[in-house]
């Protein structure tokens, strides 16, 4: 095989088609009533973003973070103080379903170059020390996203 011949997908492009996948499988889940469908579709649609983040400060070399708030989250610079647009919506911020609370060990992660988690956005920073947990409630039902240290690999179990 010649070098300019090669198949595949690059990281990017494998994110970009997750985070637009769970949008729209979003979008479809809303229009339903039922509540525990809405809280399931959005742990998934925010562990798609926090993994976009996350390629984000990989692939361009530089520190991104997740902010996080009982309404929804957000994407920024490193220092919080320039907002990075959602790849689907273009908005600055993700509200979440109507019912639906966020709750978390941390107001924000901050992800390295490596794909890290950090808890601040101080150099070197202090890494992730423990899973962080995400907790996204509605109606008595919960569904937990964890963000392990070190790797920054991230589940909703």
């Amino acid at each position: 095989m010649s070098r300019g011949h090669h198949k595949g997908f690059t990281l990017v492009e494998l994110v970009t088609v997750l985070v637009v996948v769970s949008i729209l499988s979003l979008m479809f889940v809303t229009q339903w009533r039922g509540l525990s469908v809405n809280l399931a579709a959005q742990a998934d649609q925010l562990v798609s973003d926090i993994r976009y983040i996350q390629s984000l400060s990989m692939t361009r070399g530089q520190r991104y973070r997740i902010n996080f708030s009982a309404a929804g989250y957000s994407f920024s610079n490193a220092a919080g103080t320039v907002p990075v647009p959602h790849p689907a919506t273009a908005a600055n911020n993700v509200s979440l379903a109507s019912g639906i609370t966020l709750t978390g060990t941390h107001a924000f992660l901050v992800f390295s170059g490596n794909g890290a988690p950090y808890v601040d956005s101080a150099l070197p920073g202090t890494a992730l020390a423990a899973d962080a947990v995400i907790t996204l409630s509605a109606e008595g039902e919960n569904r937990t996203v964890r963000i392990s240290p070190q790797t920054g690999r991230v589940i909703a179990p």
